[in-house]
């Protein structure tokens, strides 16, 4: 058994030869390829973080409009005990059936607003799901069969409403 230094030399250029062809064929492209994923996932991460913070705007513009409706039912309502204190009971009566026409009024208008709002979100929701299927299948998607399955699911969450 005697040490043979040219074999050693080309056992070590071999192992050199096959170390830089793994790393040339499949340590780079497996590198690049987590890279990749990893700049996919922060970019979803980022698109979900986005649509919270206009989940949450869209919450709040309702929370507010709801409130200028309570206040407004509640000015309408002052001033109509108001009336109704200063009028005689002939007075009384007709106050009586003002409030009851503005608060049909009234609440045809709120009805009016939360479809409107609805309306709207229904389109930045189909919007945003629609953006954000493309981004994550990197692909054209089916616009007509998404919006029937948008519809169908915004409609079961307005009816739980």
């Amino acid at each position: 058994m005697d040490i043979q230094l040219n074999q050693i030399i080309f056992q070590m250029i071999n192992f050199g030869v096959v170390l830089g062809v793994l790393t040339y064929f499949i340590y780079k492209p497996v590198l690049k390829l987590l890279n990749d994923r990893r700049e996919r996932v922060a970019a979803a991460a980022a698109t979900a973080a986005e649509m919270m913070q206009e989940k949450e705007k869209l919450e709040s513009r309702h929370e507010s409009i709801l409130l200028k409706a309570s206040q407004e039912a509640k000015k309408i309502e002052d001033e109509a005990r108001k009336e109704s204190r200063e009028q005689a009971k002939l007075a009384l009566e007709q106050s009586k059936q003002e409030i009851v026409a503005r608060e049909a009024k009234f609440s045809s208008e709120l009805a009016k607003m939360k479809k409107q709002e609805i309306a709207s979100m229904q389109d930045e929701i189909k919007k945003a799901a629609l953006l954000m299927a493309e981004k994550v299948l990197n692909e054209s998607i089916d616009a007509k069969k998404h919006q029937k399955l948008l519809d169908e699911q915004i409609t079961k969450i307005i009816e739980k409403l």
